[in-house]
């Protein structure tokens, strides 16, 4: 009798836990959190190059949640250029969701502000200075080079003379070459062959820590006022290939602005992915809104490869 007692209450205890999760479950709730969404700020993106058309996109900022990857372009603003006490306004032009002047070009040297009136927000506006042309004194081919046991690059010294004072510079490389090719009729068509080559600075103090489709941005720290003379590696051999090609160098004098935001959205794409990266403020320089409006002034020289 003891022994049935006993086994009876056992199985009363082992129902309670069963009996009781099958309760709370039963019994959940679905609570939905409400996430406000701000308003969304106005985004003003405008890089002005010396000897072109002023161009500035504008778009509203997207909210973290937001799962359209697209950013909504504005399309009713009223954008002004101002340059010396003259203003021109942008239109909106649909093809390249932009607002371009093609009354006006960019010219070196001047300062210019850009103003967008959108309507519900203050006057989102920016300021800056084209740099003046820094050009490009000499490029030297030092030879082929044995970069580690498996590969080779050419070697090249880029030389220029930098202006009296602080100075931002981004440097990149590209090789081109003209094509061309007969069809069945006999009729001849041309094509280029236009690519980036990867640079590598010697000197390990203009290296950054995140890739940039092969450009290098530099400051002038290291030779303020002087000759500039700064080695590259080329990410593979151009100088000696026999194809009537052509390598081209870019030296562009940018303004502060376009070196921070560079170096900083860089920086940002770099470390996306990894959750104990330190966070990156990206370089905005916009009143009133988010974004950038950076200047800059190119210059170019070619190499020719080969027996050319």
């Amino acid at each position: 009798m003891k022994m049935n007692t006993l086994l009876s209450f056992r199985r009363y205890f082992l129902l309670i836990p069963i009996v009781g999760g099958m309760f709370m479950s039963s019994c959940e709730n679905t609570v939905d959190i409400d996430i406000p969404f701000v308003k969304p700020q106005v985004t003003l993106n405008a890089t002005l190059i010396h000897n072109t058309f002023p161009k500035v996109r504008l778009t509203y900022s997207r909210h973290i949640l937001d799962n359209n990857w697209e950013f909504e372009p504005i399309t009713t603003a009223e954008v002004k250029l101002t340059a010396d006490g003259q203003s021109f306004y942008l239109d909106y032009n649909e093809e390249s969701e932009e607002y371009i002047s093609l009354d006006y070009m960019v010219m070196e040297g001047k300062e210019y502000t850009v103003e967008a009136n959108v309507e519900g927000y203050d006057i989102i506006s920016a300021t800056e200075i084209v740099p003046n042309q820094v050009p490009i004194k000499g490029l030297v081919y030092n030879g082929k080079a044995q970069v580690d046991a498996y590969s080779t690059s050419d070697d090249i010294t880029l030389i220029f003379d930098d202006p009296i004072g602080e100075n931002h510079y981004e440097i990149s490389a590209y090789y081109y070459r003209l094509n061309s090719y007969t069809d069945q009729y006999g009729n001849e068509f041309y094509y280029s062959d236009n690519q980036p080559i990867y640079l590598e600075p010697k000197n390990p103090t203009y290296e950054s820590d995140f890739f940039s489709n092969g450009a290098v941005s530099v400051d002038d720290k290291l030779f303020e006022g002087k000759e500039a003379r700064i080695d590259f590696f080329t990410g593979g051999n151009y100088m000696e290939l026999d194809n009537g090609g052509e390598v081209h160098f870019v030296l562009k004098a940018v303004s502060p602005s376009y070196y921070y935001y560079r170096s900083t959205s860089g920086l940002q794409d770099w470390n996306e992915g990894d959750p104990f990266a330190q966070p990156v403020q990206v370089f905005s320089n916009i009143e009133n809104g988010i974004g950038v409006l950076m200047t800059g002034n190119i210059s170019s020289e070619k190499m020719e490869t080969g027996s050319n």
